[in-house]
């Protein structure tokens, strides 16, 4: 899914696509549980490195493939994936060389390299609130939520809906309430 919309708030790729993201739906008891992976790829250092990144798939939403395989803790297979395979899986796609925490750019006469992970976060998480996020009961991020959480403005968008719960394996989000053993 592009996200629609998105480049009109300056949401974009290094190279001024915009971003996206993959959604499986969830089923059953787990309809109101969502879980968001971060597609990792580490950071670009500096402007050479993010203008050449912008030239791949980690860098631009035109050069991504458009299928994406769910495995591992994006399973819906429940023998592979007992806690998450009926929940809402998503997976962000990753092209603005920061870990979603930049806005910035960088001008070089008439090209122009995007570093808008913040504005990214904020696109997807809006265009995700209106497919049902804004009505989960369980949401999990793992260890980049707790990274993200670190700064106010990135989590203020997801607006906590009233009794769901958060949950990171491996970081400190203590208000998880049941969602991991």
């Amino acid at each position: 899914t592009l996200v629609p919309g998105a480049a009109s708030t300056g949401a974009v790729c290094l190279d001024g696509s915009p971003p996206a993201y993959h959604l499986h739906r969830g089923s059953g008891a787990g309809a109101r549980g969502w879980l968001l992976q971060f597609e990792g790829g580490g950071w670009c250092n500096d402007a050479p490195s993010c203008a050449a990144r912008a030239g791949t798939r980690r860098g631009s939403t035109r050069l991504m493939s458009k299928l994406e395989v769910f495995s591992g803790v994006l399973s819906n297979d429940p023998a592979r994936n007992p806690d998450f395979y009926n929940w809402n899986r998503v997976k962000l796609r990753y092209c603005d060389g920061g870990s979603f925490a930049g806005d910035s750019e960088f001008r070089n006469g008439s090209s122009v390299i995007y570093m808008r992970g913040q504005r990214i976060w904020d696109a997807i998480i809006a265009d995700l609130l209106t497919k049902g996020l804004a009505k989960a009961e369980k949401v999990s991020a793992g260890a980049a939520l707790r990274l993200l959480s670190r700064r106010p403005s990135y989590i203020l968008p997801l607006r906590q809906p009233r009794g769901a719960s958060w949950g990171c394996r491996h970081g400190e989000m203590h208000e998880r309430r049941g969602v991991f053993p």
